[in-house]
């Protein structure tokens, strides 16, 4: 009898286990949930994109790139106007966002605009994102970096030792996402049809009211972590489609309008986290 109860416990057991595996899994396709968040002790993955210091975010540049900073809502942003496009960030499955976001394909000369920066940690292929660590140290400060750039140290014209300091050398991961002078796309990823890589920038940053609105407090903290996400841009109409990885956790938008929503289901922001706002003026960083 004994053995007989166990067996009988066992059973069902194992069928109240199925049974929760494929709740869980409908209302991940449902979009209602996401890859875990971490645990308060452990550090974010890479696809959280959450930073601290400004240091963190490496400063590449001549290459293409693709700008998921805005994406998100079916309407165009900041609301009530036509000057921008539509950048939905639409959930994909369960572990990613299909997001449309601006492809930069040009060279940009603007002061502010020279440059598009990748964050550190949330490089997502592993190899690159620890040579890079090796090389520009975890908080990015022994590699050119948002940091340097909006003090000045690295374009300083009377220092004529300035172009020998390693903490002035763009960072092992620029070179991975493409040369517009010779032609070349990413290579980032080996195989599959990304052209583009996407990395944050200031470009469109005045017509979407660049800013933070803080968005913890929000019932559903899902949102794509678009950084160094692969990413297409076929059409050549200005516009780039990224597969971004999803992550739930308190996070920021990226713009400071009246009327945008935290929550935007059945779509996501492309979004991050961070104790600390990037330089709100373009013209602090590269400038002459």
């Amino acid at each position: 009898m004994p053995s007989t109860l166990a067996r009988l416990l066992v059973s069902r057991l194992f069928a109240a286990r199925q049974l929760a595996a494929h709740l869980f899994r409908g209302l991940c396709l449902a979009g209602l949930l996401a890859i875990p968040a971490a645990s308060a002790q452990d550090d974010p993955p890479p696809r959280a994109d959450q930073y601290d210091e400004l240091s963190e975010f490496l400063a590449c540049s001549g290459n293409a790139y693709a700008l998921c900073y805005y994406s998100g809502p079916e309407e165009p942003t900041p609301p009530g106007q036509s000057a921008t496009p539509p950048l939905p960030c639409t959930i994909g499955g369960p572990e990613h966002a299909d997001c449309t976001c601006y492809a930069v394909t040009e060279q940009m000369l603007e002061p502010g605009l020279r440059y598009n920066f990748v964050l550190i940690g949330s490089i997502l292929n592993p190899v690159a994102r620890a040579e890079t660590e090796l090389r520009c140290h975890e908080d990015g400060s022994n590699c050119l970096n948002m940091a340097h750039l909006a003090s000045g140290i690295c374009n300083n014209a009377d220092d004529p030792h300035v172009d020998e300091y390693e903490f002035c050398q763009e960072a092992p991961v620029c070179s991975l996402l493409g040369d517009l002078e010779t032609g070349a796309t990413q290579s980032l990823y080996e195989g599959g049809d990304a052209t583009l890589i996407s990395t944050f920038s200031f470009y469109s940053s005045e017509v979407h009211n660049f800013g933070s609105q803080d968005c913890s407090e929000n019932d559903i903290r899902l949102y794509a972590g678009c950084m160094t996400a692969p990413c297409t841009d076929e059409d050549g109409d200005g516009l780039a489609e990224c597969k971004c990885p999803l992550y739930a956790g308190p996070y920021q938008i990226g713009q400071d309008s009246e009327g945008l929503q935290c929550n935007i289901l059945p779509n996501v922001w492309s979004a991050a986290n961070n104790e600390t706002t990037p330089p709100h003026l373009p013209g602090a960083l590269g400038g002459e």
